[in-house]
């Protein structure tokens, strides 16, 4: 069989992407033919994973050249998802349409639920997340929704668990429970912010607050509610994650980076 030795080592750079180790994914991959198309979805996907949207994007490009790529669901998903990312929403349209066209997936009506929620529609949401749990149910639960007095609930119960430093620094900085982030709160480069986020901190941290900060810009956690909701299995599971996200943004408020905040133990 043609390329079998190829299909072999792209099935051992899947398990490594699945393992959460995209850096050893595209060694792997380094071993396969860039004949194929399959070869250059697989390294988009870890490029995605690698939050490198430049080299995502070019990976998915060569992978459009190849021989039967418009066939490809996997490449279409790729590319809906750098879209997403970059906050191109007509273009994740698009190929979302494409891969549709190309049979049932739960992962497509599920990025097309992230879109409606996006565009506030929660009612077609909910009714695409539905559809995607009747095709995959352990891999596509129904989200934990709470009424508004629910979530203001959990979020008091997580701020009392808080560390003492952490929880006196609420203080200063308010929280702010939104349904979905909005581009707008992305600044300069919104591919930071993807707009499946969590949640976000706003502002000048602690370490830059002073007379010269920026009137227009205090210091703000947000919160996004139907993201929280979406990443969790259960109400439990969704008070933790909720938790978890507040500490994180907090960390961002004292003034620790994206690596700081993970050597604190905040992911």
């Amino acid at each position: 069989m043609e390329h079998e030795q190829d299909y072999a080592t792209l099935d051992r750079a899947w398990e490594a992407l699945d393992a959460l180790d995209a850096g050893a994914a595209l060694e792997i991959a380094a071993g396969a033919s860039d004949e194929l198309a399959e070869t250059w979805v697989l390294r988009a996907t870890a490029h995605l994973a690698l939050d490198d949207l430049g080299a995502a994007s070019r990976c998915a490009d060569e992978a459009e050249q190849r021989e039967d790529a418009s066939e490809d669901m996997e490449l279409a998903l790729v590319r809906a998802e750098i879209a997403l990312r970059a906050w191109n929403f007509d273009a994740a349209r698009v190929e979302l349409a494409r891969a549709q066209a190309l049979g049932e997936s739960p992962v497509v009506l599920a990025k097309l639920a992230l879109l409606a929620d996006l565009d506030g529609d929660f009612g077609r949401a909910d009714r695409l997340l539905r559809d995607a749990q009747r095709l995959d149910p352990q891999g596509f639960p129904s989200p934990q929704r709470l009424s508004e007095s629910e979530f203001d609930r959990v979020l008091h119960q997580s701020i009392a668990r808080l560390p003492d430093e952490f929880r006196a620094a609420l203080e200063h900085v308010p929280v702010i429970v939104e349904p979905m982030p909005a581009r707008e709160l992305c600044g300069d480069d919104p591919r930071e912010t993807p707009p499946d986020l969590l949640g976000l901190f706003t502002g000048a941290p602690l370490s830059e607050s002073g007379p010269e900060s920026a009137p227009d810009l205090p210091p703000t956690i947000h919160l996004f509610q139907r993201n929280l909701e979406r990443a969790c299995n259960s109400r439990r599971e969704l008070a933790e994650q909720v938790e978890v996200t507040l500490y994180h943004e907090l960390g961002h408020y004292l003034g620790f980076d994206e690596d700081g905040v993970s050597e604190l133990g905040l992911e």
